[in-house]
């Protein structure tokens, strides 16, 4: 296929004005101008000369990949759990998100207890479950605040309990995976004794899975940066960083973590008296890693692209909300391998829009996922 746009935003580089974008077996084969690239023998070429087109949208927490969202209410940790079993690929909830021009989402646990599960990094496309499966495990789940406070008075319905369950669990963990690096570096003459509880935490401590965490409000945010990143060296993605969590900016950019901030996306500040943009804040204090959530279902998943039109709003750079939206997310998720980017090699996961996916006046006219369109308002009801 060859898809010719009037703009092309490729999240790698500056847009690409009358654009042309090559793809076969589902990757980008070539991408420039128009004048630049010839048609390849036996393409269908596909026309959008007043349109846009962009990457694929990424959430970075979300919660209809599946069935049913997993929260297991017995124990506070659950090492044990992952959610990829259920998922349902292109459930109802996806078909709308892809309308959305919604892509791949962070399908995770529930925030229920402070360590939820293991979740998938997934696409919105039809398919069987593997095809739909970026990495699984994809990320860890934990929560710090709010939704785990239980009133039952077992350790871990508050803050202090809550740390103390956290750390216990991924202490547990770490040492599991350390007895496992020194016997096959050799350095260990007899095998460990295998845990399956415990398995997923190898692509955690090895680093090569980040931890998403529900954590917001200045204080809360600390006790992440400090337990997560300082005392356990994982790689930390703050997975809401609501209310005044954007105070502590600046030692969120000293750890170089990314803050993918949701579904609430302003606050009332009382020092001033003022309504403050949430993402623009981060923003302003330097932080460029930034992106949004929906949380869905607590905002429909469809409307990632408004949560960054209300940060646009409230004063955050458009062109950094489209990045936001694309290429910041998926390297927040370590996927940007394959997606987040109009690159060549990576995956054909493109949305052509009537305009500026950040400007609400435009909307999704046609979704490419690997290559193959999933969604066009010619042929498909326009669902949002």
């Amino acid at each position: 296929v060859v898809i010719n746009a009037g703009k092309v935003i490729t999240s790698a580089g500056e847009p690409i004005i009358d654009g042309r974008i090559v793809i076969s077996d589902g990757k980008i084969e070539a991408i420039g101008t128009q004048k630049e690239l010839e048609i390849p023998e036996g393409y269908q070429v596909l026309d959008h000369p007043d349109s846009f087109a962009m990457p694929g949208l990424i959430d970075a927490h979300s919660h209809v990949g599946g069935s049913f969202d997993l929260n297991e209410m017995v124990y506070q940790t659950n090492p044990e759990l992952r959610n990829w079993d259920q998922i349902i690929p292109h459930n109802d909830a996806l078909k709308v998100a892809v309308a959305g021009g919604v892509t791949t989402i962070c399908f995770i646990p529930g925030s229920g207890t402070n360590m939820g599960g293991w979740g998938a990094l997934m696409k919105t496309g039809p398919g069987t479950t593997e095809d739909v499966i970026i990495k699984a495990p994809g990320v860890l789940k934990i929560a710090q605040s709010g939704n785990p406070e239980r009133r039952g008075g077992e350790v871990g319905s508050g803050r202090m309990g809550m740390n103390h369950v956290i750390r216990r669990q991924l202490e547990e963990g770490r040492y599991y995976v350390r007895q496992w690096d020194l016997y096959e570096a050799g350095k260990l003459e007899d095998e460990p004794p295998t845990n399956l509880r415990l398995e997923y935490f190898k692509p955690l401590f090895r680093r090569e899975i980040p931890v998403v965490v529900h954590t917001q409000a200045y204080q809360v945010v600390q006790s992440t940066l400090r337990i997560l990143h300082d005392e356990m060296n994982l790689r930390v993605v703050i997975d809401h960083g609501t209310f005044d969590s954007y105070k502590i900016s600046d030692e969120i950019i000293k750890r170089d973590i990314p803050v993918m901030a949701g579904p609430r996306g302003f606050r009332y500040e009382p020092e001033d008296g003022q309504i403050k943009g949430i993402v623009a804040e981060y923003a302003d204090r330097g932080v460029v890693a930034l992106g949004v959530n929906t949380d869905a279902p607590v905002i429909p998943q469809e409307e990632l692209a408004f949560q960054a039109t209300m940060a646009v709003r409230y004063g955050w750079n458009p062109d950094a909300a489209i990045r936001g939206l694309t290429i910041e997310a998926a390297k927040a998720l370590m996927i940007d391998d394959r997606v987040g980017s109009l690159e060549v090699g990576k995956d054909a996961d493109i949305v052509i829009s009537t305009g500026s996916i950040v400007d609400p006046r435009e909307y999704v006219e046609q979704v490419f996922i690997d290559g193959e369109s999933v969604y066009d308002i010619e042929v498909d009801r326009r669902r949002f």
